[in-house]
């Protein structure tokens, strides 16, 4: 690993900031010439299989991260695309972050002389937690207010000192770098330290190896992960076994898109989302995201609030529960899809960050139960096959005429309805035996 200032020469070889003092991004390069992928066949899968790639440590501080499934999605076979799912949620900690918090730790414990800090919305601090308590180190966090009950949880059973600072974890770095210098602590927050952001790379290389895909589809809150994606990427062409670029997508979320808004040439924003890992006001590496984007010929997809639920259930109709930050990728594939962005040779990648079991365990039981709006619908069907606009109108409750339509995905997905037939452009839908017994049930 060879780290030295593009613009003043200055080296680096201990602990690495984001920019020279100089004012230049620093970025890590290797020996190039000398990797062999053919060695990484032989190797157990996980992060480390990469080391050829990733900075020299003395100890290695692991949970056997990485090495994550990929999984054929039935819902890209019902639409005739080959879409695969990158099951993050199986990494030690339930997320990508434990691929960065390996390479970071294990990097830092010389510098972690009391210990290690992160700012963090959950789950790198999560990871965190759980690799500093392997390698016998103190952890600190520091979270905002808003963040899933799950996480916190997860942060304090694994034994880690939680700081709660701010609203969103934007405002959280600059208290997590002051701290990490006054105390003597080894910062791993992920844009405050580019090593770590070798680990998240292994992402790339792993679908690579394992699909080569044609587009990958990102959450994006910071951007890090949308960028180690990219770097990743740019080093398999550097060496010389990736000949095209895959496209990157990013996904956000309608009410915190600082980064799909540009890319779309919308009015950003920047609230709090239920997606509560996404929410980042004013991300460090926009910029660099943006290159990833650009480099890539790539673009963006800004999911609705009432479109998490659908995506988390579909989600879980492939057998994975991803939290909201990770299920915005399914809305976000499903609108593609209908502009026609994908062809039926593409290899389409899914990248699941975050396991549901982070969340908010009560809304997480209210969330998969029927609600009033649905039962409407079917009864509604119970009597007659409809369209989607004739169901709208029928509706006895004001409700908005694309929140039909999602209501109509989510009940499809439930196998409760299903497609009757067409008549130009309008769907008819009609109710399932198994939708029909499900309203009996209910009214025994």
């Amino acid at each position: 690993m060879r780290v030295r200032c593009p613009s003043c020469g200055r080296p680096y070889d201990s602990i690495v900031p984001p920019t020279c003092s100089c004012g230049e991004p620093l970025r890590l390069s290797y020996d190039y010439d000398s990797v062999d992928v053919s060695r990484w066949e032989r190797r157990v899968p996980g992060v480390w299989r990469y080391r050829e790639l990733l900075p020299d440590v003395k100890r290695i501080v692991s949970l056997s991260e990485g090495g994550t499934p990929l999984l054929r999605a039935k819902l890209g076979e019902e639409l005739g695309l080959r879409v695969f799912i990158k099951d993050e949620t199986r990494n030690p900690t339930g997320s990508f972050r434990d691929r960065l918090i390996t390479v970071a730790v294990s990097y830092g414990l010389p510098y972690a002389r009391k210990g290690f800090i992160v700012a963090s919305n959950g789950n790198a601090a999560a990871s965190l937690a759980a690799y500093a308590s392997r390698a016998g180190k103190p952890a600190y966090t520091v979270v905002p207010k808003l963040i899933e009950e799950g996480k916190l949880n997860q942060i304090v059973a694994l034994g880690a000192k939680l700081v709660r600072y701010g609203e969103s974890v934007d405002e959280g770095i600059g208290y997590a770098e002051e701290l990490a210098e006054r105390e003597g602590l080894y910062n791993v927050t992920p844009e405050s330290n580019i090593i770590g952001l070798e680990g998240q790379k292994t992402l790339a290389f792993e679908l690579w190896e394992e699909l080569k895909p044609t587009h990958i589809v990102v959450p994006t809150g910071s951007g890090s992960n949308l960028y180690s994606i990219y770097r990743g990427l740019a080093e398999l062409r550097r060496i010389g076994v990736l000949e095209e670029m895959p496209e990157l997508i990013a996904v956000q979320t309608e009410r915190c898109s600082p980064i799909a808004s540009e890319v779309l040439g919308l009015e950003p924003r920047a609230e709090p989302t239920r997606a509560l890992a996404l929410y980042v006001k004013d991300p460090v590496m926009k910029e660099l995201a943006l290159e990833a984007i650009r480099e890539t010929g790539g673009t963006a997809v800004v999911v609705g609030e009432d479109e998490l639920d659908l995506g988390q259930r579909l989600l879980a109709g492939e057998g994975i529960f991803g939290e909201y930050a990770s299920a915005v990728i399914i809305p976000a594939f499903l609108k593609l899809a209908e502009e026609g962005h994908f062809e039926r040779d593409d290899r389409i990648a899914l990248v699941v960050t975050s396991s549901g079991l982070k969340g908010h365990y009560h809304e997480t039981r209210e969330k998969f139960t029927l609600g009033g709006t649905k039962l409407e619908i079917l009864r509604l069907l119970s009597g007659r096959r409809m369209y989607g606009y004739e169901i709208w109108e029928a509706l006895r409750k004001p409700v908005r005429y694309q929140a039909v339509y999602q209501h109509l995905r989510e009940l499809e997905s439930l196998g409760l309805i299903g497609e009757s037939h067409r008549e130009g452009r309008r769907v008819y839908y009609r109710l399932t035996e198994k939708g029909r017994k499900f309203l009996e049930t209910l009214s025994e």
